[in-house]
């Protein structure tokens, strides 16, 4: 006899996290980035998203000023190009993760890409917040939109009362399901299970750049029972962005 403690932990596949799932965080526009160099990349992983149950994606490349080139007009036409090459397996539009840097005012009055008109996915260097963090994110919020902070589990700099100061603030976080599974670092996969553990993440995405690393993740990575219903509410969550 099989007792029902053996069978509650499940990876993110056989848990079916992915079916259905509405994944707000990814690198899947070729050559714009550091995500898919090619459309034959690409489509690979889209096929494998497919088959595991994705229903629906948001392509999010990343817009900083090191790649100040490549602004919402420049990866609108470069999304428009991708479609037509894309089979119909996957519902696709296009967002952006913008770098909360000294390019940032220049891409807002350039016009932001954003999911569900007003929710805006950004990021700050790993290693130091830009000195006007707050500034910037208020400032985004009285123009009318919803910051998303992306992955904030991989921020070093931020202590527990950065976290507690951007949430009082009403700014959203996004996880990335790769962080669960040590995939950036044992740190960063610590600070990850409690943030979710203390319920501060409204939203997860894949951040997916390479099939091998997030195949490894949902195939190989265990979670609890209590972390399997929780990441199934974020899910839910990101319905309501599309």
């Amino acid at each position: 006899m099989t007792l029902p403690f053996f069978n509650l932990r499940k990876n993110m596949k056989t848990a079916g996290l992915l079916r259905g799932m509405t994944d707000v965080h990814s690198h899947l526009l070729p050559g714009v980035d550091d995500g898919v160099s090619s459309l034959e990349e690409a489509l690979q992983i889209l096929q494998y998203l497919q088959e595991a149950g994705v229903s629906r994606m948001y392509l999010t490349p990343h817009i900083m000023a090191d790649l100040n080139e490549k602004g919402a007009s420049e990866l609108s036409l470069r999304f428009e190009e991708f479609l037509r090459s894309c089979p119909d397996w996957i519902e696709l539009r296009l967002a952006g993760e913008y770098m909360l840097d000294a390019g940032f005012s220049a891409q807002c009055k350039a016009g932001l890409l954003t999911m569900a008109r007003r929710h805006v996915l950004v990021e700050t260097s790993y290693w130091a917040a830009p000195p006007n963090l707050m500034d910037m994110l208020y400032e985004l919020s009285l123009d009318g939109y919803v910051p998303i902070l992306a992955h904030p589990e991989r921020y070093g700099y931020m202590t527990e009362k950065t976290y507690e100061l951007l949430k009082g603030n009403g700014y959203k976080f996004q996880l990335n399901l790769m962080s669960l599974a040590g995939v950036y670092g044992r740190q960063t996969a610590y600070r990850a299970s409690r943030l979710l553990e203390k319920g501060f993440y409204d939203f997860a995405g894949s951040d997916i750049h390479r099939l091998d690393v997030y195949r490894g993740t949902v195939e190989n990575h265990f979670l609890t029972r209590h972390q399997q219903n929780t990441l199934k509410k974020l899910l839910e969550n990101n319905h309501y962005l599309w």
